[in-house]
C-alpha cells in the first residue's frame, strides 16, 4: 500500500532542517515540496494501510481497485474489501495547504508532492516520494500477517538517512478491522535518530476527493522522531482506500523542537486522481 501515512514527522524534520537556514525554502513541508509515505504506510508505503494477502499479488489495471478486491459495503461489512498490500505502479500527484512555524517565522504550505511507486518484485514494493529537496524511499514487504517495514531511505542535502525497522515492523495487519491497533519502531542505520509509530483504526467512512465518493478507513497515528538534537511529535490522521491501496487525504500537526528551537507545522494531503499519471 503506498502513502505516506507514519512518515509526516519524518518529512517535517527535513524540511524543517534545511528550512531553518534558508528563509526561502518550504519550512516543514513534506518531501517532495513537502512520507511521508508516508507513514504515513507509506510508501508502496503506507504506514496506514493495506492489508496483504498473498505475496506477489499484482495490482488492478488503470484506474480499477487491486486485483482481488471486492467493494462490500452492507452492514458490519470490512470497507471496502481484501487489500492485497500492492498499489498500482505508477505516480499520483496530492495537493499541499497548511502553514509551518520555524525560528524564521510562519510561512504558507501550497505544493505538490510526488508519490511514485515501483511495480512488486516478489512479496515487496518500493515507492518513492519526491520534492525540490530530494526524496525518501520506503519498501515494504507483503505477508500473511500483513505489510511489513523493510527500509526507509531519505535523501535530502542537509539530510542523509537510512532507516531499519526494530525487530518486526507492522505497517498494517492483514487482519484490519475499526479499532486494529498497532506500534513499530525504526533506528537510523547511524544510531543518531529513532523513530516511533503507533497507529489505530479509528473508523470506516466514505470520503469524496474531487467529485469522486469512497469507502475509506480512517487511520489515526502518533509519530515521534528523537535523536541528534530533534524532538519532534506528529498527530497524523488518514483516510485510505484499501481497494488502491492508497491513502486518499491526510492531515498532519506536528510540534517540537529543532536544535533548542520550536518548530510547529498544520498541512493537508489530498490525492488528485487514485489512476496514476504515469507507469
Amino acid at each position: 500500500m503506498s502513502g505516506a501515512v507514519a512518515m509526516g514527522v519524518v518529512l517535517a524534520v527535513v524540511t524543517a532542517c534545511s528550512g531553518s537556514s534558508s528563509p526561502g525554502n518550504t519550512a516543514g513541508g513534506p518531501v517532495s515540496g513537502t512520507p511521508g509515505a508516508t507513514p504515513s504506510a507509506s510508501g508502496s508505503t503506507l504506514p496506514s494501510t493495506a492489508a496483504s494477502a498473498s505475496p506477489g499479488a499484482t495490482p488492478g489495471a488503470t484506474g480499477t481497485p487491486a486485483a482481488g478486491h471486492t467493494v462490500s459495503t452492507g452492514p458490519g461489512s470490512k470497507p471496502p474489501g481484501r487489500p492485497t498490500g500492492f498499489t498500482q505502479a505508477g505516480t499520483y500527484d496530492y495537493d499541499i495547504d497548511g502553514t509551518a512555524t520555524t525560528r524564521l517565522g510562519t510561512q504558507k504550505l501550497n505544493s505538490t508532492d510526488t508519490l511514485k511507486v515501483d511495480p512488486p518484485k516478489g512479496s515487496l514494493q518500493k515507492s518513492t516520494q519526491e520534492s525540490q529537496q530530494g526524496h525518501r524511499d520506503t519498501t515494504l514487504a507483503s505477508k500473511s500477517g500483513g505489510l511489513f517495514v523493510v527500509d526507509i531511505n531519505i535523501q535530502q542535502s542537509s539530510f542523509k538517512e537510512d532507516f531499519k525497522p526494530v525487530g518486526t515492523a507492522l505497517y498494517f495487519p492483514g487482519d484490519y478491522h475499526v479499532g486494529s491497533a498497532w506500534h513499530w519502531v525504526a533506528r537510523s542505520t547511524d544510531g543518531k535518530y529513532r523513530l516511533d509509530v503507533t497507529s489505530k483504526i479509528s473508523a470506516s467512512t466514505n470520503i469524496t476527493i474531487h467529485g469522486k465518493t469512497m469507502p475509506t478507513v480512517v487511520i489515526d497515528s502518533v509519530m515521534r522522531f528523537t535523536g541528534n538534537s530533534l524532538d519532534l511529535t506528529d498527530n497524523q490522521r488518514d483516510w485510505v482506500s484499501t481497494a488502491y491501496a492508497l491513502i486518499v487525504k491526510e492531515h498532519l500537526d506536528t510540534h517540537g523542537t529543532i536544535a533548542g528551537f520550536k518548530y510547529s507545522s498544520q498541512e493537508t494531503r489530498t490525492i488528485r486522481s487514485t489512476t496514476p499519471t504515469s507507469s
